[in-house]
């Protein structure tokens, strides 16, 4: 089976994985219009997802490179799924509902991990930016498929009818069951060439990627109530974001190839720096030019996040599982940390002067990429 073929089984089963989280945001206002749930409540849901993959990311990442230990792709996909469809039988039952969610937050967390180590072996020499974006980009398309998927499911049938959505993970169980992916993580992996490891730029890679992840979740978050206020309808609003975040899909596979050609960092620093002045055109223009500026960013801000994570696994190849549990894990959910902190900026000063503070959070996070400095085996990486 050809390493593209294996990747696009790999990049499939991502998306089912990822579909499961963003459908808690969409059960927040049924649960609080219908069942009488507080927002607190409500908000807790997808708060204690995120907070129990983001933590046992790296746990897993570490148990795999060290000890061998791996929870298979079929079971970690149907754990995310269980976890979030069984909600729909028992919406009243909240703390039974907490705990079905931290299982569904195991499976994600597991699912990564192993992953990320199969597409870094497979994803190797001129291809590695464009396959590991090919990944990446099927976690994105689950994000946004879950949100539309729940919406359907439940304006037509209500909250019961969200178990219906245990069917995919468990289709892509059994089909991975029958059809297994072989596991080639087994392969030992080298150190590096000065026989000991290397952290500094792995970190500042790191909190590069927190604080543009503070940006990206933020953006996300506040674009939709600042579109509002703007005078846009919620509906024009929601769909501006949609098509900013599918802008930053085709950025991340044009990102991607990109660095295989010019460099990593390169990409990762040129894009980071160029999506700062189309964020302030966001803030400065309407209509058509705010569309078009809404696509650029999402363009440009996206184009890095795979990136990122190729350049990573380049650092310390020794432990790839640990260092995607780190971005994808820790990074993000630092991140969406660093949201709170910009809602907090705007109930204190205002919306529009939170989000101008993320033009500054880029623009240290450049400074912080442009520390990096890596040891490729490519010589055009640098």
């Amino acid at each position: 089976m050809s390493a593209f073929r294996r990747i696009g089984e790999l990049t499939i089963a991502h998306l089912i994985n990822d579909i499961y989280a963003p459908i808690l945001m969409a059960l927040q206002p049924v649960l609080i219009t219908m069942y009488g749930y507080g927002y607190f409540e409500a908000a807790l849901l997808p708060v204690v997802h995120s907070l129990t993959s983001s933590l046992l990311q790296p746990l897993f990442g570490y148990l795999a490179d060290n000890k061998g230990i791996k929870v298979s792709i079929g079971i970690s996909i149907l754990l995310s799924g269980i976890g979030v469809s069984v909600l729909g039988l028992i919406p009243n039952q909240y703390y039974i509902m907490l705990l079905c969610v931290a299982l569904s937050g195991v499976g994600h967390a597991s699912f990564h991990p192993g992953a990320l180590c199969q597409v870094s072996i497979l994803a190797t020499g001129s291809s590695r930016g464009k396959l590991t974006s090919l990944f990446v980009v099927g976690g994105n398309m689950g994000m946004a498929l879950g949100p539309i998927i729940a919406g359907i499911i439940l304006t037509t049938g209500g909250v019961p009818q969200v178990i219906w959505l245990i069917v995919p993970a468990i289709a892509t169980a059994l089909f991975l069951h029958v059809n297994p992916l072989t596991d080639c993580c087994n392969i030992k992996q080298e150190k590096t060439s000065e026989g000991k490891e290397n952290w500094r730029p792995v970190m500042l890679l790191f909190t590069g990627a927190t604080l543009r992840s503070w940006v990206t979740f933020g953006a996300m978050t506040f674009l939709p109530t600042y579109l509002v206020l703007e005078g846009y309808s919620l509906l024009e609003a929601t769909t501006l974001v949609s098509i900013m975040m599918i802008a930053g899909v085709a950025g991340q596979l044009s990102g991607g190839a990109l660095s295989d050609r010019i460099g990593r960092k390169k990409v990762i620093v040129f894009t980071t720096l160029a999506s700062i002045p189309a964020f302030i055109a966001i803030l400065l223009t309407h209509g058509l030019f705010l569309i078009i500026s809404m696509m650029i960013f999402g363009f440009l801000l996206w184009s890095s996040f795979s990136v990122t994570i190729a350049l990573s696994h380049e650092m310390i190849p020794s432990k790839i599982g640990l260092i995607s549990g780190l971005f994808l894990g820790i990074a993000m959910g630092a991140g969406a940390i660093g949201v709170s902190i910009s809602g907090a900026i705007a109930d204190m000063a205002g919306l529009y002067t939170s989000l101008e503070s993320f033009p500054v959070i880029l623009m240290v996070s450049v400074i912080i990429f442009m520390m990096v400095k890596s040891s490729s085996p490519h010589p055009h990486q640098d």
